[in-house]
């Protein structure tokens, strides 16, 4: 089975019972980033906030290293940043590696990377990746989603 047909089964609620519940803990914390987002426009608040009622909104930059190109990493990225309600890209990098931003309350870039830990280190995939570094950017006022960078 195909990494596409593997993600579409995990995300269409089959595969195994944790990847239900990684479903079910990514589409948690999609609603929590709605009602943080409902509550800052009834406060008249239209653009994003700093700080949302669920916590502040931080931005960080990760470098991905190990088996990252080429097996469908930034789609995926994409795919469970976008469930997660965060913002931000992902983009390959010429010396293998992958680069994405993710932007949100700490919950939702947390879903983010558990997501990607629990598929590519998880006991389906031979290779995996680690994080070769992590670290706070200044947060993009405005972004409404979350897209791969080519």
């Amino acid at each position: 089975m195909g990494l596409l047909s593997l993600f579409r089964e995990m995300m269409d609620g089959g595969g195994t019972s944790d990847d239900r519940l990684m479903k079910q803990e990514l589409e948690q914390v999609r609603r929590m980033a709605e009602e943080a987002a409902r509550a800052s426009q009834a406060e008249g608040e239209g653009q994003m906030e700093r700080d949302t009622p669920l916590g502040p909104k931080i931005r960080r930059r990760y470098q991905f290293v190990g088996s990252v190109q080429g097996v469908g990493f930034r789609w995926t990225t994409t795919n469970l940043a976008s469930s997660a309600g965060a913002t931000g890209w992902v983009r390959n990098e010429s010396d293998g590696s992958v680069t994405a931003e993710i932007q949100g309350i700490r919950e939702q870039i947390d879903a983010v990377i558990e997501g990607l830990d629990r598929y590519y280190n998880g006991s389906r995939w031979m290779g995996g990746f680690t994080i070769s570094s992590a670290h706070d950017v200044p947060l993009v006022e405005g972004e409404l989603d979350f897209h791969p960078k080519y």
